[in-house]
């Protein structure tokens, strides 16, 4: 495309179309004119680049492509929350509370431990660093890490068993 009017007669000429075929695809008025504007900033950005003769074609492919991207990133959310429900159906109230009883004790001995050993622990579980990661890192011996990680999951049965 060669000036500013060009675009803008693409812009007027297309923009409804465009919108409308990206509403047809995925039935969403909002996404569709996200879509739609995206088509026309990309002709923007490459602007120089285009010709007018493909232009027309090209702002449709790339609504459709944006359309299906927008439908398979939909399908991924979808799967999940189904997937969510399908984990939380089955737990009953009883077990919602206890999970969040074992939680309040878990934080409870968090809490009582040295920063040193909670630090550790954290690097190894919660960051599954391994042994020797976490003893390069603190400049402590390997041995240090398994007496603090003793230490740490001692203190957790304790609180577990009472």
């Amino acid at each position: 495309m060669e000036d500013f009017a060009d675009f803008d007669f693409f812009f007027k000429e297309y923009y409804v179309p465009l919108y409308s075929y990206a509403h047809s695809l995925i039935n969403n008025w909002e996404v569709s004119r996200d879509i739609a504007s995206d088509a026309f900033e990309y002709i923007w950005k490459n602007f120089d680049r285009i010709e007018k003769a493909t232009a027309k074609s090209y702002l449709f492919i790339y609504v459709r492509n944006r359309s299906i991207d927008y439908l398979r990133h939909q399908d991924i959310h979808y799967a999940y929350a189904e997937f969510s429900q399908k984990l939380y159906e089955n737990y009953t109230e009883v077990e919602f509370k206890e999970q969040d009883e074992r939680m309040v004790k878990i934080q409870k001995v968090l809490d009582g431990m040295t920063p040193h050993t909670r630090h550790i622990l954290e690097e190894c579980y919660l960051h599954e660093k391994k042994y020797k990661e976490v003893a390069a890192e603190l400049n402590i011996s390997i041995s240090a890490v398994r007496k603090h990680i003793v230490k740490a999951l001692k203190a957790i049965r304790e609180e577990f068993a009472k």
